[in-house]
């Protein structure tokens, strides 16, 4: 590898070029390192070249080339030149158009020198000089001021759709000999992976599990909550060290040991102790979200990163991923949501739907009354369903103390002070979680003594629109529905009478794809006021794009109404 970093100085082009000492290599996994280095002197206004060659005969990991990248690109090219006895496919993914893209063949020479040694007491050399002539092709493909692939969430990966052209070997054809292909079937993978003694290799045996399956057969619990004993039990005892893998690392009887492992260590490690207390348990392999969709009609192993254990009971089937220490059983982490995974197994194989019908679903409650002072005193009660609960469990997990945790929702949350909290079901991760807290709120109200002005939605409001673009080329991706509500229950003093609340109203996404309601009554001295938001479709196309936009600026308008009171 070489890379330089040119700057202006004095009107002359400074060239710098970068040492050994900044190039560093960090093992990603057995099978791959990752190279890194730090270009030197960069500051605004820099130039950095870097060039560098791979010399590797895996022929078929040929690079991808990306035409798009997070800045905008005035050109990008890439040619390619493979003798005729190499097959890859090329496919061309994105929304970018190519300016050029041309194919010609060349007839090329190459001169092989062979070397025999002869004779028994005395040793000769003979060397021979054969000339071979092979077709070659070349091809060229280029694209022209690409803009800046702008990555917005909800996302599964920018891979899915930013503009790249990607090869894959499919073939083989020596001059002499016998052609080899590549391209598999979905069925050739399966067996792959069985006989492979980093993937199937691991699921037999399993004796390190006995003291554990005699535990749970203990219990004389069903099939199902065998599973989920299973599933807990290795949810517990194993720490994901933070990688995604489809193949082991160390065998698993070691992990086991060493309480440590990858996304396939770990599951399985599920899978052999499902097998132990007689389940029918297999694998299956999928891409995680960041790493991008899998292509139903391009049988590849290589896109695969992650395993997940699968199981059946009753006929029902059920997938687990014991990484997570606080993700509930009957729940997949988000970065599995993505698609279609491969079920591995020595009976059948077949796609398995990654797909989750458990909304992230939350709902806020206050109960409040404005003091002499100007400042909102009551209660504040919250109940986290589903992906919402597993959200906060995860949140409150990266304090030291539930305290530290009410401390940093006060510091988030200008004029709260919390006087008093609970929190129920912090640690029972299939259960609801729910906060209730005690609370004052003061700088939430403008105006004078007469007449009052004060935002109802408190910490609720919605402020900022999501959807920031002017134009989103790809999809929205939802990794699951979303029902967001918050009921605010707030008495009126005495003295006071409503001049202004915010009006009820009601609007809805095309094709039945999510609403937003928002309701207000004025009963007596109560305002009670309803806001609730609900996203039913996963995933809406860029055509959809523009009523996704418009219908959080509806929220945001209507959560930026105020309520007036004036001194009667």
């Amino acid at each position: 590898m070489k890379a330089s970093t040119y700057n202006l100085e004095d009107g002359k082009i400074v060239r710098v070029k970068l040492k050994n000492s900044d190039v560093y290599s960090e093992e990603r996994s057995k099978h791959y390192d990752l190279e890194k280095f730090s270009m030197p002197q960069v500051r605004e206004g820099s130039v950095i070249e870097i060039e560098y060659s791979i010399l590797s005969d895996f022929f078929f990991n040929l690079n991808s080339w990306y035409f798009q990248h997070d800045i905008p690109t005035q050109w990008s090219e890439y040619n390619t030149r493979i003798p005729e006895y190499f097959q890859y496919k090329k496919t061309h993914s994105g929304y970018e158009t190519l300016v050029e893209n041309e194919s010609t063949f060349q007839r090329k020479t190459i001169m092989l020198t062979t070397k025999e040694r002869t004779g028994v007491k005395v040793s000769q050399t003979n060397y021979e000089t054969k000339k071979f002539e092979y077709n070659e092709a070349q091809e060229h493909w280029a694209a022209k001021d690409v803009p800046a692939f702008i990555e917005e969430e909800p996302l599964t990966s920018t891979e899915n759709y930013i503009s790249k052209m990607e090869f894959e070997l499919s073939s083989i054809h020596p001059p002499y000999g016998q052609i080899t292909y590549y391209t598999k079937t979905w069925e050739d993978i399966n067996e792959m992976l069985l006989d492979d003694m980093d993937f199937g290799g691991q699921l037999k045996g399993g004796g390190y599990l006995k003291d554990v399956v005699e535990e749970i057969n203990l219990t004389d619990a069903d099939n199902l909550n065998k599973m989920v004993l299973a599933y807990h039990f290795i949810q517990k005892h194993m720490k994901w060290d933070g990688y995604n893998s489809v193949s082991v690392n160390d065998n698993i009887r070691s992990v086991f040991s060493d309480q440590s492992g990858n996304s396939a260590e770990i599951n399985l490690m599920l899978v052999v102790l499902l097998g132990k207390l007689g389940i029918e348990s297999d694998p299956v392999i999928i891409s995680t979200r960041s790493n991008g969709m899998i292509h139903p009609s391009q049988p590849t192993l290589s896109s695969f990163n992650y395993v997940l254990a699968s199981a059946v009971v009753d006929g029902q089937t059920y997938l687990m991923d014991a990484t997570d220490p606080i993700i509930p059983f009957g729940m997949l982490p988000k970065r599995a949501l993505n698609g279609k995974g491969r079920l591995v197994s020595k009976d059948k194989t077949d796609w398995v739907e990654l797909d989750t019908e458990k909304p992230f679903k939350s709902f806020w409650m206050y109960t409040l009354t404005l003091n002499d002072e100007m400042e909102f005193t009551g209660g504040i009660q919250a109940a986290f369903n589903d992906y919402a609960a597993y959200n906060q469990r995860k949140r409150l997990d990266s304090y030291s103390s539930q305290d530290e945790y009410i401390e940093n929702i006060e510091d988030n949350n200008p004029g709260l002070s919390i006087n008093n909290y609970e929190l129920i079901n912090a640690n029972n991760y299939s259960e609801p979680f729910k906060e209730k807290f005690e609370v004052s709120i003061t700088d939430k109200t403008q105006g004078s003594e007469d007449i009052i002005y004060f935002n109802p939605m408190f910490y609720e409001v919605v402020v900022e629109n999501p959807f920031k673009l002017i134009d989103r080329k790809y999809p929205v991706e939802f990794a699951y529905p979303t029902n967001n509500s918050c009921m605010i229950i707030f008495t009126i003093p005495d003295g006071y009478k409503v001049d202004e609340m915010p009006q009820s109203t009601k609007v809805e996404l095309p094709d039945k794809g999510g609403n937003f309601q928002f309701t207000s009554n004025l009963m007596g001295n109560t305002l009670q006021i309803i806001s609730k938001m609900q996203i039913t479709k996963k995933i809406f196309l860029p055509d959809d794009y523009k009523y996704l936009k418009e219908f959080y600026n509806h929220i945001i308008n209507k959560h930026a109404e105020l309520v007036v009171l004036s001194k009667e």
